[in-house]
Order: structure tokens, then sequence, then C-alpha cells
């Protein structure tokens, strides 16, 4: 290899080590079940975020929309950080308006037939709520903002194990993803000893995406995990603006001294 050469593959590979040890698992491991330890959710942020451009946070959340109805709890969430000003936290929960989640995923020590449906579940929390989209302001003046329908909120599952022996990609593991549709659909997953998946709906209207099942080639599921994320995130685009008007019509009903609770000095 010359001065001016680049060993893409070997970047690669070093790349995923580097994402392995943020999440404090050695990849060598994942070929015996038994020796690999737990992964928490916090771990599974850390290296998410090691890996993301700066534009994107991650982290457990309540999604919300402004109609006051609520998600069940994801357990890691990748969201705008630029244009949503309206976070809320409570009891060490932060709860973020729906038009600006890119993704939900669940996070599980195994991936199995339960496992997926709960997943599929959670994901469906979030995408059943009212998503607003404002008039968009960039150099050109004010553009209408896009349909939430054009920005599909991606949804799947990481784990450190499959439950089926012939793995993620055996007949079993195909049935139970493909099960899932609709709201439920499930995009992306991982089992980290195994293999990735990559479900695109035949739906999509993204000139990026190909439709189908497939699943990456053994020994290189966590980077090929990380870029299929990315690409979805790139086939969403920005996220949706958030219409203030439609939050804000909640502060004419409120009458303070209903919440006495909440100390107004």
């Amino acid at each position: 290899m010359t001065d001016t050469q680049f060993d893409l593959k070997r970047a690669f590979l070093q790349r995923q080590k580097a994402m392995s040890a943020e999440l404090e698992i050695p990849l060598e491991f994942t070929t015996h079940p038994t020796a690999i330890g737990d992964a928490s959710e916090a771990n599974w942020v850390r290296m998410l975020k090691s890996f993301l451009p700066g534009r994107y946070e991650a982290g457990p959340i309540f999604a919300l929309d402004a109609k006051g109805a609520r998600s069940e709890q994801i357990d890691l969430a990748i969201y705008d950080r630029q244009y949503s000003p309206l976070w809320f936290e409570a009891g060490g929960n932060r709860y973020v308006p729906v038009e600006s989640v890119y993704a939900a995923l669940e996070v599980k020590q195994e991936i199995n037939a339960k496992n997926l449906e709960y997943a599929a579940k959670k994901i469906e929390s979030v995408r059943k709520l009212h998503r607003t989209s404002a008039p968009i302001v960039d150099i050109y003046g004010i553009q209408k903002g896009p349909e939430p329908a054009d920005r599909p909120i991606v949804g799947g599952i990481v784990a450190l194990r499959v439950k089926w022996k012939k793995g993620v990609a055996s007949a079993s593991g195909r049935q139970n993803i493909r099960k899932h549709t609709d709201a439920r659909h499930l995009d992306l997953g991982l089992a980290l000893n195994d293999v990735a998946f990559d479900n695109v709906p035949t739906s999509t209207r993204s000139e990026l995406l190909t439709p189908g099942l497939t699943f990456s080639e053994p020994g290189v599921q966590l980077i090929s995990f990380a870029m299929r994320l990315f690409r979805r995130l790139q086939a969403t685009g920005t996220a949706l603006a958030v219409d203030l008007n439609v939050y804000e019509e909640s502060l004419k009903s409120i009458t303070v001294s209903n919440y006495a609770d909440i100390d107004q000095n």
C-alpha cells in the first residue's frame, strides 16, 4: 500500500472495535454467548453517540404530542437537538415533542419473538402520536413544512443475543420480523452475537432506500447496524419543525391556581 492509499476495510473494523469498547463488550466474546455480559441502556447510548453526528441527541425519553398524549418510555431514542426547544424533564424523565423524534429503539438482552412484539408495541406508541409540521425559514424565505408521512419514525431493537439457533436470518427470525407491519413495523435490529437486519417497508418513498429485508455479514454486525441506522437518518433529513402555535394553545386554558403544588415564585 502506498502513502496515498487508505485501507477502508481495516478502518471500518477498527471503528467497530472502538464502538464495541463503548459497549464494554469485546466483539471476540460474541462467539461465546455465555461469556457476554450485560450491556446497559447507557452503554448503548454512549456507543451510538460516539458514531452519530453531533446534531443528534440520544437517550431514553417519553414522546409527547400537542394534544397531551404520551408514548410509552423509549429505551433509546434519537431526536433533534437543534430545533426543538420544548424539552420537559420531571423526575429524571425527559419528554420530547414527537415531531423531533427520528428513531425509537428498544434495548433487550435477547432477540426473540416476545421481545420483537414488545419492541413493535413501544414503537407504535410513538408513531401513533399526532405530529405537527410548521413552516421552515431558510435563506430562500418561508417554506411549507413537509408532511409527517414523509418523515417516518424509524423503529428497531438492539440486543446482545438471538434466541434462534440459526440466528436472526433464520426462517423463524424472518417470520417474526415481517409479521409486524404498519405502525408496528420494525426497521432495524441487531443481535451483537449474530447479525444486524435492515427491513425497508415496501411503502417507502425514499430514493435512498431499497425495499426488502436484508442482513449484515457476520463479523461486521455492529458497524453495519450503525451505518444502516445513519442511512435511515439521512433518508429522513431534518426533523419536522414543531408548530409552536398548536402547542401554545394549551397555555390559553391554564388556570394557575389548579397547580398550587408548583411554586410560582
